[in-house]
């Protein structure tokens, strides 16, 4: 097990090292799509591999990461004085102390420090299967008008390595160290381009991240100092002891992470890269080691004050992000708004911590992390072949690119109908929160899964009402051809998507439920027969999922085939005003209550750390 691990984890740093040094087109491009294969066989390995979980690695690792978390620190440090950032420097300095004093605390212990359960191999999976593909259409992309193309996509690959780094370690010192990676990589690639507004956003999410950082530190001074130990295997096996403080920092640097108000305009900030950077923090890095990080410590803070607490914040942050989400017009931060809500939804549902609600949150993950990575794809393809980047500029869509329309249909559905996964996570949790009705403290629950769920399928509903808006008529429509690469992706999305939805029960229950079983020790009553689903007493029969995937592919084929005649008005429009008396998509309304709606968040976000962690 210890080789799969292995390669796992180097191969995507040395195909990057590879691409890196040797700028060349026929070198980047063979061993991007390499990649692919070799990540896949690896991560099945891994899943077919069922050996203990903990792996002991060589001493000396522990001190050379070590020295690189100052290497990394003093690298924070340096940028911190060049970009001249009070924040970036007062932070890395607090970091470099606070990791002197853990060092010094830190007594030896005998814990491996690589932890591969099947949450870990989940994620492998993630970063093939999603995360290749990305760097594949990076390939492409930045041939079109960017710069540094090989070094770009070299980081790109590299960045997927570092994730499955991440997701391995048992060490929580060795955990720092990956997600200050995270936040490394992503500054470079936030940065990429060099400009004023690049740097700054770039800047703002690496102060936004090392106060994750931070939080990890404080927590691990934590653990050492009152339960002695610094491993996640450790903190499982004696939940009943583990500092609660320790688990509310280590919360914290879960929702810094995850991009959850207040800390959201980091992820915001990330839209001025190039869109596969969106794609790749949005669906298999960076943000999603967020509910990875609260699904490792579910089992321990289930029934807390600390997990009542991160769902009413996460719940918040899933209804609030939604509303805010339908006052934009930039596409892409409307899907950023969106990753920020499901982000919540994902974490409410792992701090609820029972078996059905485990499950809800994996089924959002994987099938948040194909929609979204789909979604971006298609969004650069929109940036870079049809020059759109606004919703405005997306009427009339289908006469300039009916399929990647065709896809962005596809890639809304599968955000909120049945039967793909967000739908039937979202269900889950609806489920589940069912069972709460008894306990006031949870009834806010079911209000913020109903709540948010509905104002995100208005946003969806949005987008695609503009985009097929035929105001007009429609006349000749043209198909663009678009590069291979890009085709390539794209249908590798939707095909996964397709098949995913299509064969979603026997999925839920012989891939979901086994990691969801692993993580909680306990049963979920998530099952199925063939092609239906049975969640407690409800069921989703094949005939239904039959069914709903036909009405979506006629949903698919309607802008195509029905011709309005109605709708061809104001011919000899001589340049006079009409008035708009009413419409579907403008919210603009809301934004006036923004500030005091992130405002109560934060309120909320001290409530996780003080109240949650037991300060008081």
């Amino acid at each position: 097990m210890g080789w799969i691990v292995f390669f796992n984890i180097v191969t995507p740093w040395i195909l990057a090292f590879f691409i890196f040094y040797a700028k060349n087109d026929k070198v980047t491009n063979f061993l991007t799509f390499l990649t692919l294969p070799m990540l896949i066989i690896f991560a099945f390995l891994a899943y077919i591999n069922h050996s203990y979980p903990l792996i002991s690695t060589p001493e000396f690792l522990d001190y050379l990461i070590g020295v690189y978390d100052f290497g990394l620190l003093g690298y924070f440090l340096y940028q911190g004085i060049i970009k001249k950032s009070f924040l970036v420097t007062s932070l890395a300095i607090i970091q470099i102390l606070f990791l002197i004093i853990v060092l010094l605390m830190k007594n030896y212990s005998d814990t491996p420090d690589i932890f591969v359960d099947n949450l870990t191999k989940l994620f492998y999976f993630i970063v093939a299967l999603v995360g290749v593909p990305i760097a594949i259409y990076a390939t492409k992309y930045m041939e079109y008008d960017e710069k540094e193309k090989h070094r770009f996509v070299a980081i790109i690959i590299w960045f997927l390595g570092v994730m499955n780094f991440a997701v391995s370690v048992n060490n929580i010192e060795w955990f720092f160290a990956l997600f200050e990676t995270t936040t490394l990589a992503s500054f470079i690639l936030i940065g990429f381009r060099k400009d004023e507004e690049a740097t700054n956003n770039a800047v703002l999410a690496l102060w936004m991240n090392q106060i994750g950082g931070v939080a990890i530190l404080i927590s691990l001074m934590i653990f050492i100092h009152v339960n002695g130990i610094y491993h996640f295997s450790d903190l499982l096996n004696h939940p009943a002891s583990v500092s609660l403080a320790g688990l509310g920092f280590l919360s914290l640097s879960a929702l810094v992470k995850g991009a959850q108000m207040p800390f959201h305009k980091w992820l915001l900030g990330a839209m001025v890269a190039p869109t596969p950077v969106s794609a790749i923090l949005h669906s298999a890095t960076m943000v999603k080691i967020a509910p990875f990080l609260i699904l490792r410590i579910s089992p321990i803070i289930k029934g807390t004050l600390l997990a009542k607490l991160l769902i009413i914040a996460t719940g918040y942050v899933f209804v609030v992000a939604a509303i805010i989400a339908l006052t934009q017009n930039n596409f892409k931060r409307i899907l950023a708004y969106s990753t920020i809500s499901l982000l919540g939804l994902m974490m409410l549902s792992a701090a609820v911590g029972t078996p059905v609600a485990v499950v809800a949150s994996i089924i959002l993950i994987i099938f948040h992390a194909f929609a979204k990575g789909f979604l971006f794809i298609e969004a650069g393809i929109l940036e870079k072949a049809f020059q759109i980047k606004y919703i405005e500029q997306m009427k009339r869509l289908i006469e300039k690119a009916p399929l990647t329309l065709m896809f962005l249909f596809f890639g809304f559905l599968n955000m909120t109908f049945v039967p793909f996964g967000t739908f039937i996570g979202k269900w889950l949790m609806i489920e589940e929160a069912s069972n709460f009705l008894s306990h006031g403290s949870y009834m806010i629950l079911i209000l913020y899964v109903g709540a948010g769920s509905a104002f995100l399928s208005v946003l969806y509903m949005k987008v695609l009402g503009v985009s097929v808006r035929k105001t007009h008529g429609i006349s000749n429509i043209k198909f663009i051809p678009l590069p291979k690469r890009f085709n390539f992706v794209s249908i590798w999305y939707y095909l996964w998507l397709l098949a995913l939805g299509l064969f979603i029960a026997p999925f839920i229950a012989d891939f979901v439920v086994p990691v969801a079983n692993s993580i909680t020790g306990a049963y979920a009553a998530v099952t199925s027969d063939h092609l239906t689903l049975y969640v407690g007493n409800s069921t989703l029969y094949f005939w239904q999922i039959l069914g709903a995937m036909v009405i979506l592919t006629l949903i698919h084929a309607l802008p195509y085939l029905v011709k309005f005649k109605v709708d061809t008005v104001h011919p000899y429009n001589c340049g006079e005003v009409f008035p708009k008396y009413i419409g579907t998509f403008n919210f603009e309304c809301i934004k006036k209550y923004e500030n005091i709606l992130i405002a109560f968040s934060i309120a909320l976000f001290i409530l996780v750390v003080v109240l949650g962690g037991g300060l008081l």
